[in-house]
């Protein structure tokens, strides 16, 4: 900023002048405009980076295709050096400082955008203003360019899937690209046709074909006819229409998931089952029984047992009543010898 005043003065230049010079790509100026507000917050992210010396390398979220380009073509244009790393969806960006990398540009995006605002011919829309609805007879009907993967397995790899696709269409060669904005993967014919109809007869005869392999090995859910607006290059096709959609993808038609969530059938009782370690209630009802049928024969024993104690006499003489036992004890096994001897004998 000193060695720019020092300039000024030097050269006269007013204070208050501005100059017409936009250090960003056209690139960059369109994608920017495309989403403002969140090229405007990794805007800031890459000056906070710029102007820190002991940073060297930055790390990015998983992003979309969209938003790794506008990530690509700003860092290039701030002088840092950048790779993608990782297959989808977890594709991110890593940013490096290289030796070309003097210093952040002085202007920001928002004021690059209004100076070249006009040469990149952007219109704004007006709010209220509606474009006239056709007719039903002037409503122009679908072009399928493309075939559309919905669901696509979770981690599948291109490797994966050109093999399915090509033993389901061996004539034919298709662009796999994978959409980063919805759940879904482009099949773009590469073969040369004629014209739009035979592209279109070709597709909607190997559609039911290609539909049954992916659904076969696992890799999608379905494959639908397509159209793709393939008129921006080096950006993932954009959906136009899709087979069984509305005007446009993802719009909701009349009788869509309304009717379909009104007619569901009344979902099927699951029986729960317990835990493991954990007892049922007829096993706790039987358990709690038996506890007490058990303490109430306890509690006659016990009751028994006081009854017999209370009907025995008290003694006063202890030793008497002991040498008496005594006595008792060795009749007995004096009797129980004897018994045993005159058996032996006989």
């Amino acid at each position: 900023m000193k060695r720019n005043r020092k300039l000024a003065a030097a050269l006269s230049i007013p204070d208050d002048h501005e100059n017409d010079h936009v250090p960003y790509s056209t690139t960059t100026l369109k994608l920017y405009l495309e989403n403002p507000t969140w090229c405007h917050e990794y805007e800031e992210i890459l000056r906070l980076f710029a102007a820190d010396p002991n940073e060297k390398r930055y790390r990015f979220k998983p992003m979309r295709a969209r938003q790794r380009q506008f990530i690509h073509s700003l860092a290039e244009d701030f002088g840092f050096d950048g790779e993608s790393v990782d297959p989808e969806p977890h594709r991110h960006i890593h940013l490096f400082k290289t030796p070309k990398f003097v210093a952040a540009p002085m202007k920001t995006l928002a004021q690059a955008a209004r100076i070249r605002r006009a040469q990149l011919n952007v219109q704004t829309p007006v709010d209220g203003a509606s474009t006239p609805e056709r007719r039903a007879d002037e409503v122009k009907p679908p072009e399928y360019n493309g075939l559309l993967l919905k669901q696509p397995r979770f981690g599948l790899t291109e490797d994966e899937l050109r093999p399915c696709i090509r033993s389901a269409a061996p004539m034919n060669d298709f662009e796999v690209l994978f959409l980063s904005a919805i759940d879904g993967i482009a099949l773009i014919p590469r073969n040369e046709w004629e014209g739009q109809e035979q592209v279109q007869t070709l597709l909607e005869t190997l559609q039911p074909i290609v539909s049954a392999a992916v659904a076969r090995e696992g890799f999608a859910s379905s494959a639908v006819l397509c159209e793709f607006d393939l008129s921006v290059s080096n950006t993932e096709p954009q959906i136009v229409h899709e087979a069984g959609q509305g005007a446009s993808a993802g719009r909701t038609t009349a009788g869509g998931w309304s009717q379909v969530a009104a007619k569901r059938s009344v979902p099927m009782a699951v029986p729960t089952v317990a835990p493991v370690g954990q007892r049922s209630s007829f096993t706790v009802l039987g358990s709690k029984l038996a506890e007490a049928k058990k303490k109430r024969k306890e509690d006659q024993l016990l009751e028994k047992r006081r009854r017999e104690l209370q009907s025995e006499p008290v003694v006063d003489d202890w030793s008497a009543e002991v040498e008496r036992e005594e006595e008792i004890r060795s009749r007995n096994q004096s009797d129980h010898e004897e018994g045993a001897n005159s058996t032996v004998l006989t």
